[in-house]
């Protein structure tokens, strides 16, 4: 394809989880979408009923897809950098043995690098506070842990935690960390749910701004919202999220725009239907951006 905008529409399969890893690429591909999030849960299921990562490359070259992102690393905050996997709360243990943390991050950086998957999503502590210089000491050694595999960490903040809950502070870790393979993911959704300001966005260099996620926010108080419930397909809800993309793409972002929705409700429609709603909702609000501001493609 060779239309700039269609070229960096991206959609995280958890907008369908009624639909298996494998038909998920067809699927977001006959809707117009040129790249789809890695969910590593789902990647493992997929390995495990038998199936290769050779079957994979295969299944974004028949479809004309990349991956636009991984999801996710967690609980690596006030823990030396050593994350969870697809896990957001750690449950103590022998399962949770550095050195078994440490092999199962050293496997999902390797299947992600051997995917091309470059970005990968870093969630902040949710359930911890602490020092946030040492949360930056903590960043900088994910970073480090992902450098010598081509991958980029990409610090996500969420109104729901109870530090890392605005772009600004993420932006502060990212910043004190100082590691060329550390930077932000924006999440629409997250940003209008703590609160973010939006003159905030123009401290950060397109360069840093690594992924950009789309949902929009169902019309309830912020403290009320459930990331994992309330989402919305883009423009059909109370986010600022033309806003956003706009000074984004203001600042110099390049990379993909991927529509995330976690919505029960959409869970329980044709998968295909859903997608289609997604591309045509996502394609609508940068359309609107593109032309409102001429000086730069979106």
């Amino acid at each position: 394809m060779n239309d700039p905008l269609a070229d960096r529409l991206a959609l995280s399969p958890v907008a369908i989880p009624q639909c298996r890893f494998e038909d998920a690429f067809g699927i977001v591909a006959d809707a117009g979408f040129t790249a789809i999030g890695l969910r590593y849960n789902q990647l493992e299921d997929y390995l495990a009923r038998g199936h290769t990562l050779g079957q994979v490359r295969d299944l974004l070259k028949r479809h004309g897809l990349r991956f636009a992102e991984g999801a996710f690393v967690a609980e690596w905050q006030f823990h030396g950098g050593l994350p969870l996997i697809c896990t957001r709360r750690r449950q103590g243990g022998p399962a949770e043995a550095d050195e078994l943390l440490m092999q199962r991050l050293r496997t999902f950086m390797e299947h992600c690098s051997e995917l091309e998957c470059r970005n990968i999503t870093a969630a902040p502590a949710l359930h911890e506070i602490g020092d946030l210089a040492v949360a930056a000491e903590d960043f900088a050694r994910l970073c480090d842990f992902a450098q010598p595999y081509g991958l980029r960490m990409c610090l996500e903040f969420m109104g729901s935690a109870p530090q890392v809950n605005d772009i600004k502070t993420a932006f502060d870790i990212v910043t004190a960390a100082n590691r060329s393979n550390g930077g932000l993911v924006i999440d629409t959704f997250l940003f209008h749910e703590g609160n973010s300001r939006l003159a905030d966005i123009a401290l950060v260099p397109g360069s840093r701004i690594f992924n950009v996620q789309l949902a929009d926010a169902k019309p309830i108080p912020r403290e009320q919202l459930n990331m994992l419930e309330d989402r919305l397909y883009p423009g059909e809800g109370v986010a600022p999220i033309e806003s956003i993309v706009a000074m984004a793409n203001e600042a110099g972002y390049s990379g993909y725009w991927t529509v995330e929705l976690f919505n029960p409700e959409y869970a329980t429609q044709p998968a295909a239907d859903v997608v289609k709603h997604a591309y045509r909702a996502a394609e609508s609000i940068l359309r609107n951006v593109a032309h409102s501001d001429k000086t730069a493609p979106i």
